[in-house]
């Protein structure tokens, strides 16, 4: 940052200050707005006249997100927290997965979880899965009168293999004294100087990790993976909803997993192409500029289409959507099987001819 950059006011910083203002008058019941009345229109196109110049003086800084992590650090951190099953790293994962698996926001949530949170079930295809028991206090969702119920159904998958998230939960609940409440408690005496843990019955005891404990969790994760930097709990969240946009996933299927009530707050944490995404796309357009044909990227294949009977036809309809004069496309779409976020729903189609031929 520069020495005049650090003079003037970041942009969310002056409208914090206005929304805060706002909120006070609002507070002491006067039938004021200075954001939306006429009579401060003035006023804020002073303040916009502001900022636009900054902009231009090369003053403006751009906004700051969470760090989204990164591929190779997800592999030292899976790497750590899979290594053994020791009474630090266990709790460490049932943590990092509840995290990742419900998107959820950060200690509000953990510091909620009872060692009876969770229920566990069997779909209609007899896989396993775990899900929440009960309601919890979040910020969109404060138990009040007019608060609307949560979202319980979001589900934690089982998975084949010694990386199954649910089989750790299972282990940290066995693993906790009767008499424990909270879900995250401190390691026993015992198990933390064992060098045998797994002989011991119980690793923890029934006193609860306290609040400001779990503002350390992500950076111990961080340090002991040998991450290329110090990720928070919240890069957790940001990294799921991030995910979850890259794989092709509707807005609504994450707002459904996030928690947000409007999409502009999803986009502000799925803002970014991922580093495959970003080299594609260049070389796509290296593609334009040099003549020359772009290297394999090994872009994998988005989930709207992969592993789907119909993936086949919908390329060919991509692939017939750019040839010259043509009006009339087939496609053998299975109702069942394409996905609403496909190209339809996000394509405007004007004077065309869509002949839908069905296999059965």
């Amino acid at each position: 940052m520069s020495t005049a950059q650090s003079k003037e006011y970041h942009k969310n910083s002056m409208k914090n200050i206005r929304a805060a203002i706002n909120r006070h008058i609002h507070d002491l019941d006067r039938d004021i707005d200075i954001v939306r009345d006429k009579e401060f229109r003035k006023a804020n196109e002073t303040l916009d006249g502001i900022l636009k110049k900054n902009f231009e003086k090369g003053l403006f800084r751009p906004t700051k997100h969470k760090q989204i992590i990164t591929m190779n650090d997800l592999e030292k951190i899976n790497s750590y927290l899979y290594s053994s099953d020791d009474p630090i790293i266990l709790r460490f994962r049932v943590w990092y997965n509840i995290a990742m698996h419900f998107v959820t926001r950060w200690i509000e949530f953990h510091q909620q979880l009872q060692i009876n949170s969770f229920e566990f079930h069997l779909d209609e295809n007899n896989r396993e899965y775990a899900s929440s028991s009960h309601e919890m206090k979040q910020k969109n969702w404060q138990g009040g009168l007019e608060s609307e119920e949560t979202i319980n159904d979001k589900r934690m998958y089982s998975c084949e293999g010694d990386r199954c998230p649910v089989a750790s939960l299972k282990m940290l609940i066995l693993k906790t004294d009767p008499d424990a409440t909270s879900l995250f408690n401190h390691i026993n005496k015992d198990a933390l100087s064992s060098k045998t843990p797994h002989i011991l019955q119980l690793w923890y005891t029934n006193i609860s990790v306290k609040s400001y404990q779990f503002t350390r969790f992500m950076a111990d994760v961080s340090k002991n993976s040998s991450c290329s930097m110090m990720y928070t709990a919240h890069c957790l969240r940001a990294t799921a909803i991030q995910a979850m946009s890259d794989a092709g996933f509707e807005i609504r299927h994450i707002m459904y997993m996030s928690g947000h009530r409007n999409e502009a707050s999803v986009r502000s944490y799925s803002r970014d192409c991922s580093t495959l995404q970003k080299k594609s796309m260049s070389d796509t357009l290296s593609t334009l500029s040099t003549g020359r044909a772009p290297p394999q990227t090994g872009m994998p294949t988005p989930m709207a289409v992969q592993n789907n009977p119909a993936s086949d036809s919908v390329i060919s309809v991509l692939a017939a959507r750019d040839t010259p004069n043509v009006n009339t496309m087939n496609a053998a779409l299975s109702s069942n099987n394409f996905m609403s976020s496909g190209f339809i729903s996000n394509s405007a189609f004007h004077n065309c001819t869509f002949q839908i031929n069905n296999p059965q």
